[in-house]
């Protein structure tokens, strides 16, 4: 008994101090690093400036019945960028968004893409996994949420009623006062600032002065008020999460062996890939937390090709989260939506682990 305690608290330290090494020190576990955690700064006042100005109204009247269907398409799955959304926002907006006239292709696409793309979540996934993963989830999950959700839509189409009395959205009126090229040119700082403050100090200060000039010039107190209240609500929302994830993350490290990670994902076939986002359509991940937990499993020897399934599979489902698609969909389209994310996201696995990483 008490070397069974002694190995628990063991592994339970060993966590910690991945938890310590990931968030501070994840260059060699020594050297503080100020930049990762300003960098991530940044990138939740983004996500926090996406909510306050750009018009989410302008995104969701695309996903209603009487929208054109190419175009509900090509925006549900773009708009997890657009929206700043995560996993615990997604599934109340699919909700919405599927109660209130969405078609289920583009509630699919949505549904798929929206936690894959946000702002954070590529961000963490390029500065620690690498741009060629990075580019690759980018662009797999707007394409396969497009085939996803068209592929969701051809097999139940004959069960899909449209109310012809227009169900309309309840949108909330965008009370800033920006104008378009204002709003561009705030956005292209804030990227601007974030790209370079990884690597170069003085384009990163030219572009901090050039954002203090847009703050005293552009924006009133009431305008930053709500930027830094979103900003504030999406860090509650997510940091607590993230670091319980990657303590999980960091028993996981503790207590799996290289052996037995390369056993099973070690290799690039259809089956790993297959078995990889299986594996991810079931397991919570809290937003963030999956691109540690692959560079855990990857420092253990799993597969590039593997990682990126579940990287495309994780997000987009686990459990709970289909216990809840399930009351919105049924059963039946919900267990067809999981099959379908599971096999296509093995697909770009195989693809991208063969002629991408090779």
């Amino acid at each position: 008994m008490t070397d069974f305690l002694r190995n628990v608290l063991e592994v339970l330290f060993d966590a910690l101090i991945f938890l310590r090494n990931y968030a501070f020190y994840p260059d060699d576990g020594e050297t503080f690093s100020l930049m990762r955690v300003l960098s991530l700064f940044i990138a939740f006042s983004i996500s926090g400036a996406i909510v306050v100005f750009l018009s989410q109204n302008a995104v969701l009247k695309f996903f209603g019945p009487k929208s054109k269907k190419g175009l509900s398409y090509l925006v549900a799955s773009v708009s997890g960028f657009i929206l700043a959304v995560c996993s615990c926002s997604v599934l109340p907006m699919f909700a919405s968004i599927r109660k209130k006239g969405a078609g289920l292709g583009p509630a699919v696409a949505f549904l798929f893409s929206g936690p894959a793309i946000n702002i954070l979540a590529i961000f963490l996934t390029f500065t620690d996994l690498g741009a060629d993963i990075g580019i690759v989830r980018i662009v797999s999950a707007i394409v396969l949420a497009n085939v996803i959700g068209f592929a969701m839509f051809f097999l139940y189409r004959k069960s899909e009623t449209v109310d012809e009395d227009e169900k309309t959205f309840h949108l909330v009126e965008d009370t800033s006062n920006l104008k378009v090229w204002q709003r561009a040119l705030f956005f292209l700082t804030l990227v601007a600032i974030l790209v370079f403050s990884v690597y170069w100090a003085l384009p990163t200060a030219i572009f901090a002065v050039l954002l203090a000039v847009q703050v005293a010039l552009f924006f009133s107190l009431e305008d930053l008020k709500e930027w830094g209240e979103a900003t504030w609500d999406l860090v509650k929302k997510i940091i607590p999460l993230f670091l319980i994830g990657v303590f999980i993350v960091g028993i996981l490290d503790s207590t799996l062996s290289d052996e037995f990670v390369v056993s099973l994902v070690g290799t690039n076939n259809y089956l790993t890939n297959l078995l990889a986002a299986f594996f991810g359509t079931t397991m919570y991940f809290a937003t963030l937390s999956e691109v540690p937990f692959l560079l855990s499993m990857l420092d253990l020897g799993m597969h590039m090709g593997p990682a990126t399934a579940l990287l495309l599979a994780g997000p987009a489902l686990s459990i709970p989260n289909m216990i809840v698609i399930a009351k919105v969909l049924g059963k039946k389209k919900t267990l067809t939506f999981v099959v379908l994310v599971a096999v296509f996201a093995a697909l770009v696995g195989l693809i991208a682990g063969t002629f991408i990483y090779s």
